[in-house]
């Protein structure tokens, strides 16, 4: 067994990267957030075979500190920086990994320092069973293979308990999980890309279907939506079964913003659909920002594809969240709930920066799609909501953010006695954007079909 010390602040990265590197590589590494605790292993020589550290901690180049205490102490230790923005990143000083939270980068990086062939993982002991999320789950009306649930918090193979056999008829069973609050059903480990590979399979060949019609379409297409993001919540990685699904995914979605010719047409096949929150965002967020780039004078078809882009990925990270909290409508209520975790609230606070720097590794990512993601709440730095939208964000950002506060209010007065009508949110638009770049964009909401 391995040891070693992981300097970071970030809760999330550190449950991942402490889970993954004693599963598969069977290096347990010692967490400190603080630069006193990092420096004091160091002085004692006890930080072990490796360390990782974030590049910077709070605006501090923590890459350049780590290594300087090293160097202070003649250790020779490995050193891993994640991200960019240290003055020793990408030197022959550490070992550099770019911060998109690609976890399986980080197992190999570590496996290759420390010598650690495949065949030394393979004896690793991994666990039996693999969680895998409702949202994959659901596309199934027939197990596709032994189903567990997990009758304890330990990992013993005892507190797991067979679902159903394979072949079993699997129709709402998992809707009777969500509705108990469950996250996870669990599958042999050994099951886990065939399984989501067929759940993929089974959503693309659906929307290949000529016959299929909308109100079927909008069905399938959250359930890809769903794949998509119980894969990113799993691993934030961009596997080939995220690529396929999401690219016929958007595909379709723009097909059906362009078919159906009213806003509140859309709302209500979406809404029949008893869709959740993010999907119901994403397409109608989609058809929006498509009218408003249609009507201003600078917008373009590659403006619209880019922006049908950014819509379905970028609450992404937020799926597995509201999966668990089926409750919550509204994203930015979501740091105030009681109900979430601390870590749960830390990727709220943060999902804008992690789908942008997630996107960064998707094949042929409209350029500069990333920036829009990292903006979509009005923070330059992807972390957080602002209350004062300012003008230093990309204009398309900006489109973003009024097409998202126009369905929010949308969906906000649909449950009201009297119907939403356009122009009350038109104007409850301008009370809250007073910025001149801004208000053009909303004067284009003024032509919508509605």
């Amino acid at each position: 067994m391995a040891t070693g010390l992981l300097v970071s602040d970030h809760p999330l990265l550190n449950d991942l990267y402490c889970f993954n590197l004693r599963t598969f590589v069977d290096v347990h590494l010692r967490v400190v957030s603080t630069f006193d605790e990092a420096l004091r292993f160091i002085d004692e020589g006890s930080q072990g075979d490796i360390i990782i550290t974030l590049s910077q901690i709070e605006e501090q180049d923590a890459g350049l500190r780590v290594f300087e205490a090293l160097e202070d102490s003649k250790a020779a230790t490995p050193l891993i920086v994640i991200g960019e923005r240290s003055k020793i990143s990408n030197t022959n000083k550490a070992y550099t990994l770019p911060p998109n939270l690609n976890v399986p980068l980080v197992v190999k990086k570590v496996a290759s320092i420390l010598g650690v062939t495949a065949q030394d993982m393979m004896k690793v002991d991994v666990p039996e069973f693999y969680p895998i999320p409702l949202s994959i789950m659901q596309a199934f009306s027939e197990s596709p293979c032994s189903v567990y649930v997990k009758v304890s918090k330990s990992s013993d193979s005892n507190d797991y308990v067979k679902l159903c056999e394979k072949g079993a008829n699997f129709a709402g069973k998992v809707q009777a999980y969500k509705e108990k609050g469950s996250v996870n059903l669990y599958i042999p480990a050994d099951q886990r890309l065939t399984v989501t590979s067929l759940a993929s399979r089974m959503v693309v060949d659906a929307l290949d279907d000529p016959e299929i019609d909308n109100q079927a379409r909008i069905r399938v297409i959250e359930q890809g939506y769903d794949i998509v993001g119980g894969l990113l919540g799993e691993s934030q990685e961009v596997t080939p079964e995220v690529v396929q699904i999401s690219k016929k995914c958007m595909e379709e979605v723009t097909n059906i913003v362009k078919e159906v010719p009213r806003v509140k047409n859309l709302l209500l096949s979406i809404l029949e659909n008893k869709t959740g929150y993010l999907y119901l965002h994403s397409v109608m967020g989609t058809y929006v920002a498509r009218h408003i780039i249609k009507e201003i004078s600078w917008g373009s078809e590659e403006h619209a594809e880019k922006l049908s882009f950014v819509f379905f990925f970028h609450d992404m990270f937020l799926a597995p969240i509201f999966s668990k909290y089926p409750q919550f409508q509204f994203e930015e209520d979501l740091v105030f709930k009681e109900e979430l975790t601390e870590k749960d609230k830390e990727i709220v606070i943060n999902h804008a920066r992690l789908a942008s720097e997630m996107v960064k590794t998707f094949p042929r990512c409209p350029m500069g799609s990333d920036a829009i993601i990292l903006q979509h709440h009005g923070m330059t730095n992807g972390m957080g909501f602002t209350l004062d939208y300012k003008d230093d964000i990309s204009p398309l950002a900006k489109v973003l953010i009024i097409s998202e506060c126009f369905v929010e209010e949308l969906i906000r007065r649909k449950g009201m006695p009297n119907e939403p009508k356009l122009d009350e949110i038109i104007l409850s638009l301008r009370e809250k954007f007073t910025k001149h770049t801004y208000k053009k964009i909303i004067d284009c909401l003024e032509t919508i079909s509605f």
